[in-house]
This record gives structure tokens, C-alpha cells and sequence, in this order.
């Protein structure tokens, strides 16, 4: 069983979990992912990791109430424990000196984006940061990403926080200026994705 040390909500229906998990803390590496089981009636789903700290042993994830697992899970308090918690999976971010990278968050997006920017900060690279959502009340972990950036953009739709639209009108804005892009990362919803690497296209950008 792995325990829930430390839960928070972070925005309507969007949860952080700090989960005991010494041996996952050791080897996580951004970009990786956990699958969880609640209970032994659950079903299993995968989580990006947002941070983690091998020293505590904890494991942090952050997620989005969409269906009846997530819901349950957003159920459980600090004290109770999850039955599977299985990582970390999948190949990590490539992570090099690459120059300036542009990390774009979008939602729920942002918690994985954490790790990957603080890990290209300490590789070296000059990172900005473009977050974006629908409104103020979910945009989360500003200060977070802007301690691991060299600059931050902010961006809603309805321009409650920010600039008003979405993350690729200022991405555009990074690519047609004087500075060389090296690389942009993005993470958020499947549209928002589709749309930065059509805006990143024309310029020749991975």
C-alpha cells in the first residue's frame, strides 16, 4: 500500500497527491509516468509524475476529475493509501543543451511541464515558460514554473489572468523574434498540441 501523505486542490476538480513511494523516488527522471490502482475493484490508470524527492521518498501527481477513477481517487484524504502504484514507466524527456527552449503548458498540462523545464534549466538551457487555460480559477503553479524559467508567459481566454488567448499567439510571437528557438515542448490538451507543433512547423523547430 502506498500512503497519501499530503493532498491539496489546486483548482476545481484539478488535485495534487504527495505519495510515499521511496523506491519509484530514487530512479523518477521527467518526462516518466506511474499507473495507480485505487482499490482492488479499480481500474488502472496512468499518471504523469509532476515532481518527486528521493531524499523523502515521495512521489508527486497531479490530476483532473474526468471520469469515475479519478473521481474516486479525488475521494481519498492525506492518511488513506492506494493499493498499485507502479513506476516509473515510460522513456524520459531527452534532456540536453539545446539552447532556448520554450515549455508550453496548457491546463492540466502545466504539473508535467514542471519537471522537464527544471530539468533543461539545470542542463543549462535558456527556458521559457507559456502556461495557459480557459480562465484564472485553473491556472496553477505559476510560481513553480517561474522559479525554473527565465521568463514566464501567462495566457486565458477569457483574460482573466495574462494576456487573453491562447499559448500559441505568443509562441508565434518567440519564434518571429530576433532570438533563435531551439526547441519547444508542449503539454496540454490534444488540440492545443496540435496546434504548437503547426505553429513550430513554418520555423523548423522540433
Amino acid at each position: 500500500m502506498y500512503p497519501i501523505l499530503y493532498k491539496e486542490a489546486l483548482a476545481p476538480k484539478i488535485h495534487l497527491f504527495k505519495i510515499g513511494a521511496p523506491a519509484i523516488a530514487r530512479k523518477a527522471k521527467a518526462g516518466q509516468f506511474i499507473v495507480i490502482r485505487v482499490d482492488e475493484k479499480g481500474e488502472r490508470i496512468p499518471l504523469t509524475i509532476a515532481d518527486w524527492d528521493g531524499k523523502e521518498g515521495t512521489v508527486t501527481i497531479v490530476f483532473m476529475e474526468v471520469g469515475k477513477t479519478t473521481s474516486d481517487l479525488a475521494m481519498r484524504k492525506a492518511g488513506d493509501s492506494l493499493l498499485n502504484f507502479v513506476g516509473p514507466l515510460g522513456l524520459p524527456t531527452h534532456i540536453e543543451k539545446f539552447g532556448t527552449v520554450v515549455c508550453v503548458g496548457g491546463g492540466v498540462g502545466v504539473a508535467p511541464i514542471f519537471p522537464i523545464a527544471r530539468s533543461l534549466k539545470k542542463a543549462g538551457n535558456k527556458v521559457i515558460s507559456i502556461l495557459g487555460s480557459r480562465c484564472q480559477d485553473i491556472l496553477f503553479w505559476q510560481d513553480r514554473l517561474r522559479s525554473v524559467s527565465h521568463e514566464l508567459i501567462l495566457t486565458t481566454d477569457d483574460g482573466s489572468c495574462g494576456r487573453k488567448g491562447v499559448v500559441t499567439i505568443p509562441l508565434k510571437e518567440l519564434l518571429e523574434g530576433s532570438a533563435t528557438i531551439d526547441r519547444v515542448i508542449a503539454i496540454g490538451p490534444a488540440v492545443m498540441m496540435k496546434f504548437c507543433a503547426r505553429t513550430t512547423q513554418p520555423f523548423g523547430v522540433k
